[in-house]
């Protein structure tokens, strides 16, 4: 509950307003993944790849990546049609595999392009902020 008002009035003073708020955490929730790419094998499975961000600590320092500033790596990847999510893949490294067979139970057969959002996770808030990108592969 938030409460503001005129300091010399009584709390139960009606020029005294009240209003209850939900936090988001917004300023915890990791930033979305660059560079999001696809690579199709030749078996017809998707390979995604990402570069992930930080947001304390990111300075690069040592010329190879960023610290890791959440509990552990992980990621959520959202496969869509239009706007629905058809598969939801998880994993602990900034890559995923989305396979023919998986493509083909979800669109009923491979697609020319792909929709997704990548998310990494917080242990603290869950979800980051997505990046959303159309994969033409």
């Amino acid at each position: 509950f938030y409460k503001w008002g005129p300091t010399p009035l009584d709390l139960s003073d009606p020029a005294w307003q009240q209003e209850t708020f939900t936090t988001r955490a917004v300023g915890l929730m990791p930033w979305a993944p660059v560079h999001v790419t696809g690579l199709r094998n030749g078996a017809g499975d998707l390979s995604i790849s990402w570069i992930r961000r930080t947001r304390l600590g990111g300075v690069w320092s040592d010329g190879t990546d960023i610290p890791l500033n959440e509990e552990s790596e992980r990621y959520e990847i959202d496969i869509l049609n239009g706007s629905t999510v058809v598969r939801t893949i998880a994993v602990t490294n900034p890559a995923a595999t989305y396979s023919a067979a998986q493509q083909t139970a979800d669109f009923g057969a491979s697609q020319a392009s792909i929709a997704v959002r990548v998310y990494q996770l917080s242990a603290t808030v869950g979800r980051g902020f997505p990046a959303t990108r159309t994969l033409t592969v």
